[in-house]
């Protein structure tokens, strides 16, 4: 998959789009490969040997899991040059798992050469060190970002895509059928958006899928009750685009977002992740809290949770050597 001119997108799918990305082109995008060339290139040699990481390399959390085979994606929503979402995908070769982490848009990140309150937000990186000439310097950036956020993990591979790609992967999937739990009606026409669904069970257009992952109106926990109803959906698109048949959805992924991946690479991650589900993934929050500082709002991180949680993450160990 080669770096290509980004389409415009919007800044409110979080959570649906970087987990189904990251599940077709690990999970379906090495069985396209596979299916269309063959087990070619794929023998001979460890996965994890020559892997370089892009950020994170020095760390101390890279020393000291040395021996890990968790091959980290780092997963951008870009919209106008912003980032409005951003997660890592760790998926343990070993263990056969993956770990999705999200950082929220606003989360504090201190650069003293950038002035002004909204460049002190992780989400502002992408855009003021990279270009739409230039977009792999703007996603490394991110991932030294993202890096030093997470506790210094390593991070090999992005992944950028707008939600203008996720349309077409769900069109390709034929719809996506889900219960939609309540009626969802919102416009606001500065940003063109036109939100009409009928509360129950039913097909979803791309363009209906879009609306359902732009609502945000209506759930009673907030967004915790929006993140919910995106992370079902996207248990559910998952679990369809299996049946219908991956070679025509993960080619849609592959021409639709961009990434400094190799094709050889996706066959060889996605022959690690033959007999995975969705029941081998989990998803986590970066710990922290919302606070307005400077007139602005943000999202602080703290820094001795984070490490507990990527400790466990890395913990983790196979079924067969969990016996306690």
């Amino acid at each position: 998959m080669s770096t290509t001119d980004k389409k415009q997108g919007n800044p409110f799918i979080r959570v649906f789009v970087p987990l189904f990305i990251i599940l077709v082109v690990v999970f379906a995008g090495g069985m396209f490969l596979i299916d269309k060339y063959g087990f070619f290139g794929l023998a001979g040699g460890d996965i994890m040997e020559g892997l370089e990481p892009i950020a994170g390399e020095d760390s101390d959390f890279a020393k000291k899991y040395s021996d890990s085979r968790r091959i980290n994606i780092l997963v951008l929503g870009e919209n106008q040059g912003l980032t409005d979402t951003v997660m890592l995908a760790s998926f343990d070769t070993a263990i056969k798992r993956v770990d999705l982490i999200s950082v929220p848009r606003d989360t504090y990140y201190e650069r003293p050469d950038y002035p002004g309150a909204a460049l002190q937000k992780i989400n502002s990186i992408y855009k003021s060190e990279g270009s739409s000439d230039d977009p792999e310097k703007g996603a490394v950036a991110m991932a030294r970002a993202v890096s030093d956020v997470l506790s210094g993990v390593p991070i090999h591979f992005y992944e950028i895509y707008s939600d203008d790609d996720i349309e077409k992967i769900v069109d390709a999937m034929g719809g996506i059928e889900i219960d939609v739990p309540m009626d969802m009606k919102y416009t606001d026409k500065k940003q063109d958006l036109y939100i009409n669904l009928k509360k129950g069970k039913q097909t979803l257009s791309g363009d209906q899928a879009v609306q359902f992952l732009r609502y945000r109106k209506g759930y009673k926990t907030g967004d915790i009750g929006r993140v919910e109803a995106q992370q079902n959906f996207m248990k559910e698109a998952f679990k369809q685009s299996i049946g219908l048949g991956f070679p025509k959805v993960a080619k849609t992924v592959m021409d639709n977002v961009d990434s400094n991946m190799a094709g050889k690479m996706a066959v060889r991650i996605g022959s690690e992740a033959i007999g995975m589900s969705t029941k081998d993934m989990k998803t986590w929050m970066t710990p922290g809290a919302a606070k307005t500082m400077n007139r602005a709002s943000y999202y602080l991180v703290d820094e001795a949770k984070t490490d507990e949680m990527m400790n466990e993450i890395y913990r983790m160990k196979p079924p067969e050597e969990d016996t306690e």
